[in-house]
């Protein structure tokens, strides 16, 4: 999901904020969820300022400290607090408001995080407002209570697109939402959520919610101009939100909220497989494939055979590979969590499978492996997301699903692994922090086809968690399914290899996280002149530093030291570009180390010189030359 600033409707328009667009990416390190430090959706810090020893600010922090300790006496998930001051430039407001399907306990953490990054990220602001999932805080030096607020707001929507029929979608969207949005102005909670079948097997949902301190019109006004905003924010998009500091609004196809309050009992049903396939296994497993109606011509089978042998080849030492061939193009992706040897076999196993069962007589084709996938087309589908054909391997049941807690927990949990995979170098990310209960553990693994965006990968992927999965009727945890352009697997077995699954995006930046999204704060134009100032001091020091780089490089590698000079890779990539290292590989020895060539995953071909461990040059040394 994405969000965008929206402009308060009080304030002038001011082309200097737009020029600075800040990118935060709303989850924590990869494949780890930590609900000790749970991701916020959007924060809101007023630029009025206190003083650091002012009785304001003492007045603030007892604030948030009855907001925190009132989170759990508070049955209904709302509460309001005024700490008095001397006079009344010193008197503070503030409020709580969890949503009403979250269990108390979850509830009383996100007001406690919520209520710890506000001390911390807007720790003399006279006003702000935090949102998260479970929860929305906030607080003033002016009294809010029972008034209506929808600025500062903050728009959010996912990923993923409406792929057929967008206007019946967005009608029904209107009509169900509208009348969520009724009852929740109704409601003594000012609470509603409501789901509306869109198809046989997808359904929407919808939740609406208001502070309960507004009256009936106030929330009812509050709504109707959040829904206002979706044509705007959110046309054709398959989930998205509206923030402001009274009432929010939501919708997804996928079930986000709680039906019901219910703790889930028991173990959760889990969906039995063969054993080979129970279990992390070395064995490549043959799962699918499809071949298009089109057929070729005898040029073409021969550029194709190319192509395939091309792919095949290239899959000795990395697992990721595209290639074209005149008018065709192929690619084949390999799971990270396998060593090398398997993901050669699996490409091997897959392009002499897809040539006797296609007969090289098609002009598209793609087949899927437990290890790895490979696909080709007469057409250039680099970088584009493609949801078709597919092949979905789920236990449906529709007379008894799983239980509605749980298939929100875990849809909530395969939309944040559908951003994190999204956000890593190696569109690869495999997760094991949900828990259902003390002896159940959901493990998932998340891979897009690496030539693919950021936005799309997770656009991808949230495409399967919202109309590939049929969450009203799916009858245990645990399946797959696979598009031309990712794959999402979910089970409760470890069936990939711990070990090995390294991503190789670090942690994104802290301020803010949530699933599929990603949020667009406007900067002040002072701020932007202080980054560029900082940036401009930190490029002269690396600019020093790389005159005395520049001579041992010329000395080891004479010229072409210039071009190589900025180019670094995780002795993750050098091992997999060289091999491990290997014998074959290794083409000659210098000063320092011996030299091994090598080809990385996007086809270039590197030099590579490791380091000799009595050297003494350092990490200096440890540079790629590139043919």
């Amino acid at each position: 999901m994405r969000v965008l600033w929206k402009m308060n409707r009080s304030m002038a328009w001011n082309p200097w904020k737009f020029f600075f667009l800040c990118i935060i990416f709303f989850h924590p390190a990869i494949g780890k969820a930590k609900g000790a430090d749970l991701p916020h959706l959007a924060l809101d810090c007023s630029e009025e300022r206190n003083n650091d020893n002012s009785t304001s600010q003492a007045n603030l922090r007892t604030l948030l400290s009855s907001l925190s300790s009132n989170a759990t006496a508070n049955a209904n998930g709302f509460y309001n607090n005024t700490i008095l001051g001397t006079n009344s430039s010193d008197t503070v407001y503030g409020l709580f408001m969890c949503r009403v399907d979250v269990l108390s306990h979850a509830c009383k953490d996100c007001v406690a995080n919520a209520t710890q990054t506000l001390s911390s990220d807007c720790s003399l602001s006279k006003s702000s407002v935090i949102w998260y999932d479970e929860c929305m805080v906030r607080y003033s030096d002016r009294s809010f209570f029972s008034t209506m607020n929808t600025t500062p707001g903050y728009w959010l929507w996912n990923a993923a697109n409406i792929s057929s029929n967008s206007s019946s979608f967005m009608s029904l969207l209107a009509n169900t939402i509208r009348e969520t949005a009724r009852e929740a102005a109704n409601s003594t909670n000012r609470y509603s959520a409501k789901q509306e079948n869109l198809t046989e097997s997808q359904t929407l949902y919808c939740l609406t919610q208001c502070t309960q301190d507004l009256s009936l019109q106030q929330c009812s006004d509050c709504l109707n101009e959040a829904i206002s905003d979706i044509p705007t924010c959110c046309n054709g998009k398959q989930g998205g939100r509206v923030l402001y500091p009274s009432c929010n609004i939501r919708y997804e196809l996928y079930p986000f909220y709680r039906v019901t309050d219910e703790a889930p009992e028991g173990l959760v049903p889990e969906t039995k497989y063969e054993h080979t396939d129970s279990e992390y296994s070395e064995d490549p497993g043959y799962i699918s494939h499809n071949c298009s109606n089109n057929k070729l011509d005898a040029d073409f089978k021969s550029k194709l055979r190319t192509l395939l042998f091309d792919l095949s080849s290239n899959a000795t030492s990395r697992y990721g590979f595209q290639t074209q061939e005149g008018t065709a193009y192929g690619l084949f992706r390999c799971r990270i969590d396998i060593p090398a040897r398997l993901c050669e076999q699996c490409i091997k196993n897959a392009t002499d499978r897809i040539t006797s069962d296609c007969g090289l007589a098609y002009a598209e084709a793609v087949i899927w492996y437990n290890h790895c996938w490979l696909r080709y087309s007469d057409r250039n589908f680099f970088s584009a997301v493609e949801t078709s054909p597919r092949f979905g391997n789920l236990n449906m049941s529709n007379s008894s699903p799983i239980q509605s807690s749980v298939a929100s927990e875990l849809s909530n949990q395969l939309a944040k692994v559908a951003t994190m995979t999204g956000n890593t170098d190696n569109k690869f990310v495999t997760d094991e922090s949900l828990r259902l209960n003390d002896k159940q553990r959901v493990y998932i693994l998340g891979q897009c086809s690496s030539d693919l965006s950021t936005n799309s990968c997770s656009g991808c992927l949230s495409d399967v968690i919202g109309t590939a999965i049929p969450w009203s009727s799916l009858g245990s945890v645990g399946g797959r399914v696979l598009y031309p352009s990712c794959i999402l697997r979910f089970e409760l077995f470890q069936f990939y290899d711990l070990t090995l699954t390294t991503p190789s995006a670090g942690p994104p930046p802290s301020p803010g996280k949530s699933q599929t999204t990603t949020i667009i704060l406007i900067i002040t134009f002072s701020i932007v002149v202080s980054g560029i100032l900082v940036g401009f001091c930190y490029y002269l020091i690396r600019r020093k530093n790389r005159k005395n780089n520049r001579a041992i490089l010329q000395e080891n590698f004479g010229q072409e030291s210039s071009t190589i000079e900025s180019l670094q890779f995780n002795m993750s990539i050098i091992e997999a570009a060289t091999s491990n290292f290997s014998h074959e590989n290794k083409i000659g020895k210098g000063g320092f180390g011996e030299v091994y060539k090598g080809t990385l995953y996007d086809g270039r071909s590197i030099a590579v010189k490791r380091l000799s461990r009595n050297s003494k040059q350092g990490i200096e040394e440890f540079k790629n030359e590139f043919y």
